[in-house]
C-alpha cells in the first residue's frame, strides 16, 4: 500500500539523490532495511527484495557514497564493477543480480551473505587474533577458486578478458556463518576493454599493505598480483601480523619492494613448514617465482590440507565463524528483522516509511504506471466503525466537473455511513454496559477486585553504557575528558542531555558517538585501520519512530562488498 503525495512530492522522488537515502526507501524493486557497511567508495544496506504474490528476499544493495555520487570516474568504477562481476559465476564470488538506477542513484543488487569479511573475524576481540594455521589453509583456498574463476573470464566470443582484482585483502573475502567463503568488491579490478581509462602514473588502487612490487613500481601486472595478495592474507591470517610493515606508507612501501619479512616460524613456534613454503612462494618479489595461477596455489593448499590432518570441510569454517563473531550476526539479524517488521507495520498504516503524511510517518510513493495507489483505513486504535478500505487510482488527467460532483456524492455517503455504524454500535455497546451495571443494593467490590490493572513495564536501562568491540589500548574521551585506559563504561546521560565520546586507538580512525539517555546499555563499536588521514565518522543515537525499541546507530564496519 501506497501514499497519495502531492505533485511536487513526486517530482522530488523522481529526483532521488544519495543523500536522501534511509531505511523505507525503494530503489526499484528493493526496499532499504538498514546499513550495514561503509568502504571508501560505498555503502552496503540489507534489502528487501519485493515479488508477486509477497514473495520477498533479502539482498545486499550497494550505493556510491553522496559525496562520490556525482563524481564521473566513481561512476565508472562503479559501472566497471557491474560489468565485471555481474559476469561471474562462482560459489566463491559474491554474485551480483542486477545493476539499477532511481532517480540520482546507481545501485548494485547483491547476494547476501550471513556473515563477516574475514578481517572482522580476525579483529573479532579488537585486536588481531591468529587462525588455526588449517582453517587459513581452507579459506585462502576456497579464496583461491573464486579469483581463478575471475581470472579465467572470457567475452561471449571466448577471448580472455584479463580480470585482475587488484584489491585482495581480509577486508573482501567473507566467510559466511556456515562455512562458505566468497570473494567481494571488484571495484577497482582490472580488465581489458573496461570503461575507465588505466590508471594514471603514480596512482595506486588498492589496499597498500596487500600490494605487490609491481603494482607499487607502477609496471605492467597481471594474475599474480592477486596472488602476491593472498599470501599477504594467508601471513597475516596465521601469524596474527602482516608481513610488511611501517609507520607510514611510504616504509610499507619500502618494506614491500625490499621483500624483506620474518618467516611466520619465527613468530608462531611449530609452523607447518609446507604451510610456509607456500607463504613464501606467494610472497616473492619476483613475479615469475610466485604461483602462475591462482589453482595453482589452491592445489598447494588442498594438498597441505590433506597431508596435515584429517579432513577439514566447510562446516568446520562454520563452527568457528559462530564461535568468533556469532553474537555479532545474532544482533545484525535482529537489527535486520526489527526494520522489516517496523516497514510492514508502516505498510499496514495509512503512511509508510520516513515522509511525514498527515502526521503518520510514511515512505516515498511508488507510482505504477502512472499509477497511484491509495489506501484509507481508519486511524489505529479507531474501533467505532467497521473497517473500510478503500483503493482509488488517479493520473495525471483532471477528472470533468461532473465527475467531481459523483465522487464528492460517494464519499459523502461513506462518511454518513461510518458515523451511523460508529453511532449504532456505540449506542448497542452503552445498553450492554447499562444492563451489567449493578444496583445500588449490590454488595460493593473489595479493594483487590477494583484495584487498577497495571501493564507490567520494560526494566530500567542500567546506570551505565558499555563500549565493546574496542582494542586494549583504546581511550575514551568523554565531552573532552580522557578516562583512564582500561574504563569502558560511561554514565548514562541525564534525560535531555547528549554525551560526546570520541575513541581513540593507535592505527585507528578516531571515532566519535554522540550518546543520549536512550542508547542502549551495550553498544558495540567498530573502528576502522586508519590508512590515510580523515575525518572521524559521527555515529548518533535515534529512536525509529516505528520501531517498539530504541535503537543505537554506531560506526559502520568496513564495506566488505
Amino acid at each position: 500500500m501506497v501514499d497519495q503525495l502531492a505533485p511536487d512530492d513526486l517530482v522530488a522522488e523522481i529526483g532521488l539523490s544519495a543523500e536522501e537515502l534511509r531505511p523505507g526507501t525503494h530503489l526499484g524493486r528493493y526496499e532499504l532495511l538498514l546499513a550495514i557497511a561503509k568502504g571508501g567508495m560505498a555503502r552496503v544496506w540489507a534489502a528487501r527484495q519485493h515479488g508477486q504474490r509477497g514473495f520477498s528476499k533479502t539482498v545486499a544493495i550497494k550505493t556510491i557514497l553522496p559525496h562520490l555520487a556525482e563524481e564521473p570516474e566513481f561512476e565508472r568504477m562503479f559501472l566497471d564493477e557491474a560489468r565485471i562481476a555481474a559476469m561471474i559465476h562462482h560459489p566463491n564470488v559474491c554474485e551480483i543480480y542486477e545493476l539499477g538506477e532511481e532517480g540520482k542513484v546507481l545501485y548494485l543488487a547483491m547476494e547476501w551473505v550471513n556473515g563477516e569479511s574475514l578481517v572482522h573475524i580476525l579483529r573479532s576481540s579488537g585486536k588481531m587474533a591468529p587462525m588455526e594455521p588449517r582453517l587459513c589453509a581452507r579459506i585462502i583456498a576456497d579464496a583461491c577458486a573464486g579469483i581463478h574463476a575471475a581470472h579465467n573470464l572470457t567475452d561471449d566470443e571466448g577471448r580472455p578478458l584479463g580480470v585482475v582484482h587488484r584489491d585482495v585483502s581480509p577486508h573482501n573475502i567473507l566467510v559466511g556463518a556456515d562455512g562458505t567463503v566468497k570473494v567481494a568488491d571488484f571495484g577497482v579490478a582490472k580488465a581489458l576493454g573496461q570503461m575507465h581509462s588505466a590508471t594514471i602514473a603514480g596512482q595506486v588502487k588498492g589496499k597498500i599493505a596487500y600490494m605487490s612490487p609491481e603494482q607499487i613500481a607502477g609496471t605492467v601486472s597481471d594474475r599474480r598480483v592477486d596472488i602476491f595478495a593472498m599470501g599477504v592474507v594467508l601471513y597475516e591470517a596465521s601469524t596474527g601480523r602482516r608481513p610488511f610493515t611501517g609507520e607510514g606508507d611510504p616504509q610499507v612501501m619500502h618494506a614491500i619492494m625490499s621483500g624483506r619479512y620474518t618467516l611466520p616460524s619465527r613468530i608462531i613456534r611449530g609452523y607447518s613448514p609446507d604451510l610456509e613454503q607456500i607463504v613464501v612462494t606467494a610472497l616473492s618479489a619476483d613475479p615469475a617465482r610466485r604461483y602462475p595461477t591462482a589453482e595453482r596455489m589452491r592445489a598447494a593448499l588442498e594438498e597441505y590440507l590433506v597431508r596435515s590432518g584429517p579432513m577439514l570441510m566447510q562446516s568446520n569454517v562454520g563452527t568457528f565463524v559462530q564461535q568468533r563473531v556469532g553474537n555479532v550476526l545474532d544482533r545484525r539479524r535482529d537489527r535486520i528483522r526489527a526494520a522489516a517488521n517496523a516497514s510492514a507495520l508502516d505498510d499496514s498504516r495509512p503512511g509508510v516509511g520516513g515522509e511525514q503524511v498527515g502526521g503518520t510517518p510514511s515512505a516515498p510513493a511508488r507510482v505504477v504506471s502512472g499509477v497511484q495507489q491509495v489506501s484509507l483505513q481508519p486511524p489505529p486504535g479507531d474501533h467505532t466503525g467497521p473497517s473500510i478500505v478503500a483503493a482509488m487510482a488517479q493520473t495525471h488527467a483532471q477528472p470533468s466537473s461532473a465527475g467531481k460532483y459523483v465522487l464528492s456524492a460517494a464519499v459523502g455517503v461513506i462518511v454518513a455511513a461510518v458515523i451511523g455504524s460508529g453511532a449504532i454500535i456505540a449506542m448497542r455497546n452503552r445498553s450492554q454496559e447499562d444492563l451489567m451495571t449493578p444496583s445500588p443494593t449490590a454488595a460493593k467490590p473489595t479493594a483487590s477486585a477494583s484495584a487498577p490493572v497495571v501493564a507490567p513495564t520494560q526494566a530500567a536501562p542500567s546506570s551505565a553504557i558499555e563500549l565493546r568491540g574496542l582494542p586494549a589500548d583504546a581511550v575514551l574521551r568523554v565531552n573532552g575528558e580522557a578516562l583512564a585506559a582500561s574504563v569502558r563504561e560511561i554514565p548514562r546521560p541525564a534525560h535531555g542531555v547528549t554525551t560526546e565520546v570520541v575513541v581513540t586507538a593507535p592505527g585507528f580512525a578516531d571515532e566519535t558517538l554522540k550518546l543520549d539517555e536512550t542508547a542502549a546499555s551495550s553498544v558495540e563499536v567498530a573502528l576502522t585501520l586508519q590508512q590515510a588521514p580523515s575525518s572521524p565518522t559521527t555515529a548518533t543515537t535515534q529512536t525509529s519512530p516505528t520501531s517498539p525499541t530504541p535503537s543505537h546507530k554506531v560506526a559502520l564496519p568496513e564495506n566488505p562488498y
